[in-house]
């Protein structure tokens, strides 16, 4: 693996492509370890209860795979530690990148990269449409060692191996986000098995994060993503906020796809 750094606040990992490891990572995803995969659970954070909130989340609903967005949306399956885990994710943006949360990518204490990359498009109960490796994920510098400011920079752009047979991959650009649909793979909904979405209004929270009041996908969805009315990608779920004893889930955020954001997407498009 290599890593470059572009000097802008962005860094790119080169992951090993040769035709051994890709078919070593295929292997190693066999049906047992996918239905044995650990849904993935970044830190939440513990906040106050909602207070104006801009409208409760829609419960979980299943998703139509034949239709968009929901047939850019997947299963992506790693290995952290020697663990098996899998999260959500989505091919997006002019050229297909697939987009995750950065929690999903990387561990942001130790700088780890996790491994074995393999996203599922369109997972139902074990069956896909496509499967598909990672060449490069590009993350933002500052993820490692972020502390309590990581989930403001919660998302990271991966190149794939090869193209995706998806023609229309989901929109990049200035979304609105006064109504949001958000979309994953949470463990609390079909044992993480199939796809869902849920609908909210997001706030503000502080400067870099918007948080949907309500929204009850739990581990799993992480990576999914959030689009406006207009089927434009404006966030994708990165935390859940709890009450101090972990019995509440108050809902779930996303950072802002900001200046900060646009500048890792415009990075990526160079490493194509």
């Amino acid at each position: 693996m290599r890593q470059v750094n572009d000097g802008g606040g962005n860094v790119a990992y080169m992951l090993d492509t040769d035709d051994n490891s890709l078919r070593e990572t295929k292997l190693y995803w066999t049906p047992e370890r996918m239905a044995g995969a650990i849904p993935f659970r970044p830190k939440g954070l513990s906040i106050p209860g909602p207070e104006g909130a801009a409208g409760r989340a829609t419960d979980p609903e299943p998703a139509d795979l034949a239709k968009m967005p929901f047939c850019a949306v997947g299963k992506l399956f790693f290995t952290n530690y020697k663990s098996d885990y899998y999260a959500s994710a989505a091919i997006y943006g002019e050229r297909g990148f697939l987009l995750t949360a950065a929690h999903c990518v990387q561990d942001s204490e130790s700088g780890s990269l996790y491994d074995r990359f393999l996203f599922k498009r369109c997972y139902d109960m074990e069956k896909f449409v496509e499967e598909l490796t990672l060449k490069t994920v590009a993350l933002k510098a500052a993820w490692v060692g972020a502390g309590d400011q990581m989930w403001g920079i919660d998302y990271s752009v991966a190149v794939l191996n090869g193209q995706s047979a998806l023609k229309t991959p989901l929109k990049h650009g200035q979304g609105n986000t006064q109504k949001v649909r958000a979309i994953g793979y949470p463990s609390n909904c079909y044992n993480g098995e199939r796809m869902v979405f849920i609908d909210g209004n997001p706030r503000p929270m502080g400067t870099d994060l918007w948080f949907i009041d309500g929204d009850k996908m739990e581990q799993g969805c992480s990576g999914g993503p959030w689009l406006d009315s207009n089927g434009i990608v404006v966030g994708l779920n990165s935390f859940s906020a709890w009450s101090p004893d972990y019995k509440i889930n108050y809902g779930g955020g996303s950072p802002r796809f900001d200046e900060n954001f646009e500048s890792l997407y415009q990075y990526a498009l160079t490493l194509m």
